[in-house]
């Protein structure tokens, strides 16, 4: 298949989650309390932020204001199309690596690849995030060594204990790093592929076949997901 011809399968993936990643609702909550602002009058940042519900979940629980940033401007149209009472947050449909406005809480998930990679983000990440604030870093990595399939799909990846050393090169030191489940992972990539199998043509079928086959018999507990919350040194 082309890539124009996956173009609609993946937007269709994409509109049957609430998050695009293996992420709870205990999850989100916990996180939502971790970062937690020291005042009302912060901002959140998230670049790269898809439909923004983490993003409204965030403001919706401190009162406070934020702006997302989203490339796609089909998938931004619908973040501001779910805005309904939450006038302090702002959809953005621009390049990320473009925004040159710090905040004091900052949400980059599963979007290093916007940078060019883990370091690269990281480094673009810290310059974003004002002295005493707070940067929520999701980053895919290695639980167990991969296939040369599996690290050909995915890059090479560091293990998660490399990858707080890349946050703690990059300037920041680590406050709380935690990973998700299988069950999460599980939950996420069915949702994924439900939204594919719900086009319901042969060639979405056929496809959501291929990432069942890559994700059962490949990558299910080799790749990680990690949850890092940092604070620039």
């Amino acid at each position: 298949m082309t890539d124009q011809d996956l173009k609609p399968l993946f937007a269709a993936a994409a509109a049957n989650l609430v998050y695009n990643a293996p992420l709870s609702e205990e999850r989100v909550a916990d996180l939502v309390r971790r970062l937690a602002p020291a005042g009302s009058d912060r901002r959140v940042l998230d670049l790269g932020c898809g439909s923004g519900e983490l993003l409204r979940r965030l403001c919706r629980a401190h009162g406070i204001g934020g702006d997302g940033v989203e490339y796609d401007p089909a998938i931004a149209e619908r973040a501001r199309a779910a805005e309904v009472g939450l006038d302090q947050v702002t959809f953005h449909t621009a390049d990320a690596t473009t925004w040159t406005q710090p905040a004091d809480v900052v949400v980059n998930v599963g979007g290093s690849h916007i940078w060019d990679g883990t370091a690269p983000a990281l480094a673009a990440l810290h310059r974003l995030t004002t002295p005493g604030g707070r940067l929520l870093f999701g980053e895919g990595f290695y639980r167990t060594e991969p296939t040369g399939q599996v690290r050909e799909a995915f890059g090479d990846l560091p293990d998660l204990a490399g990858l707080a050393r890349m946050a703690v090169a990059a300037g920041f030191r680590p406050l709380h790093i935690a990973e998700s489940t299988l069950a999460e992972w599980d939950d996420f990539e069915s949702d994924w592929r439900a939204g594919i199998e719900l086009v319901g043509t042969p060639q979405a079928r056929a496809f959501a076949d291929q990432r069942r086959e890559e994700y059962l018999g490949g990558y299910r507990g080799v790749l990680g997901f990690a949850w890092l919350i940092l604070l620039p040194a």
